[in-house]
This record gives structure tokens, C-alpha cells and sequence, in this order.
């Protein structure tokens, strides 16, 4: 999947893999998220950290910090890290993902629509 792929969809709860692998009634939760619906918010943040756990958990999640510049138009470097674990924090109503390994820094500019190549890939 390109990495741009869901921010393209007109809806990304439509992308044919969410179809394909998230069950109807927990897209139809997310479309309740998405209409700004907290009930349906607060009933969605178990599945998700769940989810988003499972996918820490066997290594398919990483993130990336991209921090500020010195100038307002400058962009700072981006840090990838290595997500291990997700919870749900209910003080910030919100899936929160962890990871405390740095698995590489790069000097800025670079977007994630672009990001540059991981050194050790062959």
C-alpha cells in the first residue's frame, strides 16, 4: 500500500482493505468517532488501542516525531521511531502509542509523502 493510500480515499473507513479486515460494526463505530459522536468515541478506544497494540506488538508500527525548525518555514529533522505498545489513556480521551527506540534521525527537509530510504534496506 503506498503510504498515502488512506489520505487519499474519499472515505477511509471505505479503503478496500479496512473492508477487508476491520468488521462492519467497528467501522460503523468509527463513523460515529468520526461524526463527533463521544459515546461512540469512549466504546472505540478499546478495539483501537487493541489493535494498534497487536500491530506494535509484531513489529509493523513505527512513527515518526518531525520536530519544529528554527524559522517558521524551516523544517527540523524527523526521528523514526519504533512503536511498541499502544493503551488507552483516558485522561487524554485518546489511543496513545508508545515506543522508546530511535530507530533513525534524519536531518529535514523530508516529508512522509517522500520519506528517504532506511540505510540497512538492500
Amino acid at each position: 500500500m503506498n503510504q498515502d493510500d488512506t489520505q487519499t480515499q474519499a472515505d477511509p473507513l471505505d479503503h478496500p482493505e479496512v473492508t477487508k479486515h476491520l468488521s462492519e460494526p467497528l467501522r460503523a463505530l468509527l463513523r460515529k468517532v468520526d461524526d463527533g459522536d463521544d459515546g461512540a468515541r469512549a466504546q472505540a478506544l478499546a478495539p483501537a488501542a487493541a489493535i494498534v497494540d497487536a500491530l506494535a506488538a509484531v513489529g509493523l508500527l513505527e512513527f515518526a516525531y518531525l520536530a519544529p525548525g528554527e524559522g517558521e518555514e524551516d523544517d527540523g529533522p524527523i526521528a523514526w521511531l519504533e512503536a511498541s505498545e499502544a493503551i488507552v489513556d483516558k485522561e487524554r480521551d485518546a489511543v496513545v502509542v508508545a515506543g522508546s527506540e530511535i530507530l533513525e534521525v534524519f536531518d529535514g527537509p523530508i516529508t512522509l509523502v517522500d520519506p528517504p530510504e532506511h540505510e540497512n534496506e538492500e
